[in-house]
């Protein structure tokens, strides 16, 4: 693997990274409870859902046989992401400066 190979390699890591951390911290907000009683909103639910449906997969790329191949996991959640999802997934990326334009 050449230099420009290891920092793209290290720079996808960070983003799928990065992501998983968001919907983390997103899922955890959206599913707060105000007091004892839960939120029960539909649209939060939705959301929900919506950011572990997009990410549930990026995990598995993360693995040290896998990682290699992380690229792939990228461009099938891309391809496969509701325009909604692609604009937070770009958010996130912008937030952190990874060059996803390999994926248009």
């Amino acid at each position: 693997m050449t230099h420009t190979q290891n920092e793209d390699q290290a720079s996808a890591e960070a983003a799928v990274t990065h992501l998983l951390a968001e919907s983390l911290l997103m899922i955890r907000y959206l599913t707060a409870s105000d007091g004892d009683q839960p939120v029960s909103d539909k649209r939060r639910q939705e959301q929900v859902h919506a950011l572990a449906d997009l990410c549930h997969n990026l995990p598995a790329w993360l693995d040290p046989t896998r990682r290699d191949r992380i690229h792939e996991g990228i461009a099938f959640m891309w391809r496969t992401a509701s325009p909604n999802k692609r604009r937070w997934v770009r958010q996130c990326w912008d937030a952190i400066g990874y060059d996803y334009r390999w994926l248009r």
